[in-house]
């Protein structure tokens, strides 16, 4: 799992409604920095600048408050106001507005899992052309999914996707090198994949995965109008975490 140079600060509620977010951030690699205090939160943005390049706010937190802890902290941080992570905003037009008006760019809807938080965390760490699907970016994602080897079709689901790859959570997934063949819709279009395990997980993980049983594929074989679709489709799942 990777881990990351420049880190994450949660600032929560009183009522801590990002603790248990927070904890699967450390569960991924993130290890962010936290806060339930707006004073604390911005002596904590000013004495880890060097450290901290992202910051995560509750999306039920007042505008005035969001001010005030803007007005302390977006300074600080590399990628400004752009480095911000809203959770679980109210989805209405005017406060949507209000957050893009700010600069505010990132997103991640209520309901939401571990993976979608860590992927829009680590778009606001990111940078340059980091969040170039040509780049081997996998985004998470539940889609059903046909597996067919050696003659045998199982049902299982795709839990993260990029152009060249996909995460699939299987019980008792073949064996690493097996030849497969994916089917799984994008769109609505189904694509017929051919791919290879180059990764197998059969036990539940050691608490630094969510993801269970299940196998990392590599794609191969594509055509160029099926690789357009995978980054079309990749493009637009990074779209639903802005605002």
């Amino acid at each position: 799992m990777p881990r990351y140079d420049r880190l994450a600060l949660v600032h929560d509620t009183p009522d801590s409604r990002l603790g248990a977010a927070a904890l699967g951030l450390i569960a991924h690699g993130l290890d962010p920095f936290y806060s339930c205090d707006l004073d604390e939160t911005v002596l904590l943005a000013g004495q880890e600048a060097r450290r901290i390049a992202a910051l995560v706010v509750p999306g039920a937190m007042a505008l005035p408050a969001l001010d005030r802890l803007l007005a302390g902290t977006v300074r600080h941080l590399a990628g400004g106001a752009a480095a911000i992570v809203v959770v679980g905003p109210p989805r209405q037009r005017t406060r949507l507005a209000a957050l893009r008006e700010r600069g505010i760019r990132w997103v991640v809807w209520e309901p939401y899992d571990a993976s979608e938080l860590r992927f829009a965390v680590a778009a606001a760490l990111a940078s340059g052309d980091a969040l170039e699907p040509r780049r081997g970016l996998r985004v998470p994602i539940r889609l059903p999914a046909s597996v067919r080897n050696a003659r045998v079709t199982r049902e299982g689901e795709l839990r993260n996707l990029s152009v060249g790859g996909a995460y699939v959570a299987l019980s008792d997934p073949p064996e690493l090198g097996a030849a497969l063949l994916l089917e799984f819709p994008i769109g609505e279009r189904l694509l017929r994949a051919q791919a290879s395990v180059v990764h197998r997980q059969v036990a539940p993980g050691d608490g630094r995965s969510e993801r269970g049983p299940g196998m990392g594929v590599a794609f191969s074989g594509q055509t160029p109008l099926e690789t357009r679709w995978l980054e079309g489709f990749v493009r637009e799942r990074i779209e639903s975490f802005r605002i």
